[in-house]
C-alpha cells in the first residue's frame, strides 16, 4: 500500500509530457525516488548526478551501478560549489550553498531539455525523507520547488521499500558527501576533500569493511583526524589495526588520528576552538 501511495504521488507531481529530473547521489533515498519516477515515467525520466571534489570515486561508481540496475538514464554534470567562498569556508551553511548550486545546475539542465520541447515544464525530484526535517538543504529545495516524494517517510521505511523493490543498495551505510566530514571552519578545499577520500578508501581496505558498515574519517580542527567505525568494529580492532589506521592518516598529512565509535552527524555544531 505504501509503495502504491508513493507511485501515485510521483504520478500526480509529473506527467508523461514532463521531463522528470531526479537529484541523484546513489544513496538509498535518491535511488528509491529514481526508481519510483522511472517506474511511472519510463520514457522521460533521468537521474542527474552532481560531480565535484566532494563526491568520492567509490560513490560515483556505486551511483552508476545503481542507476544501471534501475534502468534510468544517468546524466553526470559538473557542479561548481567549490568556487563559492561561502561553501569553502565551511561555517555552517555549506550544505545550503551546495544544494543551491546543484538545483541551479539541474534547473539549467532541465531548461535545456525544455528548449528542445517548448511548452513542456520539467519537474525536479529529490530524496529528502522525514528524518531530514532539520536539514538546511530543505530550504534550497523549497526555493527551487523540488518535489520530495519521501518527505513523510522515515529512513527505516525508505530502506524497507527499497528492499521490497529490489534496490541493490537498500541496506548500504549512508555515505554523505565528503564535505560533511569536515569540522566547522575546516576549509572545504580540494586538498582536504581528497585527503578524506584517500583515508577512507585505505581504512576500508585495511579493516575489510563491507558496504553496509559505517565509516567516516572526520577532519577536525588543528589538522587532526577522527576515524569513526561501528562500535562493534571498534571493539574488535586489534592494536596493530589501530596502529595501521593511524599510520594511514599520518602518511596522508594528518598530525594525529584517533579511532572512535561512529555517530551520525558527530560534527554538527562542532566548534573549531581548541
Amino acid at each position: 500500500m505504501l509503495l502504491e501511495n508513493l507511485l501515485a504521488r510521483v504520478r500526480h507531481a509529473g506527467s508523461s509530457k514532463h521531463v522528470n529530473v531526479v537529484a541523484y547521489s546513489g544513496g538509498v533515498d535518491s535511488s528509491l525516488v529514481a526508481a519510483l519516477v522511472h517506474r511511472v515515467f519510463p520514457e522521460n525520466s533521468i537521474a542527474c548526478l552532481g560531480v565535484s571534489a566532494a563526491l568520492s570515486q567509490d560513490q560515483l561508481t556505486l551511483a552508476r551501478d545503481v542507476a544501471t540496475a534501475i534502468g534510468i538514464p544517468l546524466w553526470e554534470t559538473r557542479t561548481s560549489e567549490g568556487e563559492d567562498p561561502r561553501y569553502v569556508e565551511n561555517k555552517g551553511q555549506s550544505c545550503y550553498y551546495c544544494k543551491t548550486n546543484l538545483y541551479t545546475t539541474l534547473s539549467q539542465v532541465a531548461e535545456r531539455v525544455k528548449a528542445q520541447s517548448p511548452g513542456v515544464a520539467p519537474v525536479l525530484f529529490n530524496g529528502t525523507n522525514a528524518d531530514d526535517k532539520f536539514d538546511p538543504t530543505r530550504l534550497a529545495a523549497t526555493e527551487f520547488q523540488v518535489v520530495s516524494p519521501l518527505e513523510n517517510l522515515t529512513k527505516a521505511s525508505v530502506r524497507q521499500i527499497s528492499k521490497q523493490i529490489g534496490l541493490p543498495n537498500w541496506n548500504y551505510a549512508a555515505s554523505p558527501c565528503l564535505r560533511s566530514r569536515l569540522a566547522f571552519g575546516v576549509a572545504a578545499n580540494p586538498d582536504h576533500l581528497a585527503r578524506i577520500e584517500k583515508a577512507e578508501h585505505a581504512v576500508r581496505s585495511t579493516v575489510a569493511l563491507t558496504p553496509v558498515d559505517n565509516l567516516r574519517v572526520r577532519f577536525l580542527a588543528h589538522n587532526r583526524a577522527a576515524v569513526e567505525l561501528d562500535a562493534a568494529t571498534v571493539r574488535a580492532l586489534l592494536p596493530r589495526q589501530v596502529d595501521a589506521i593511524q599510520v594511514i592518516c599520518k602518511e596522508l598529512g594528518f598530525d594525529d588520528a584517533i579511532v572512535r565509535p561512529f555517530k551520525s552527524g558527530s560534527l554538527s555544531g562542532f566548534s573549531a576552538a581548541p
